[in-house]
């Protein structure tokens, strides 16, 4: 139970990466479909 004294930090740190992940998500998804949309 070491994360128990540093409840808040580690969370806040887990969110801004998650934002990030959630921003690179959407980036490749309107760049998948604009390279399908070209073959197509």
């Amino acid at each position: 139970m070491i994360n128990m004294h540093n409840n808040k930090e580690p969370k806040e740190k887990w969110n801004k990466m998650y934002t990030l992940v959630l921003i690179a998500n959407a980036v490749y998804i309107v760049l998948f479909y604009f390279i399908t949309a070209s073959f197509a």
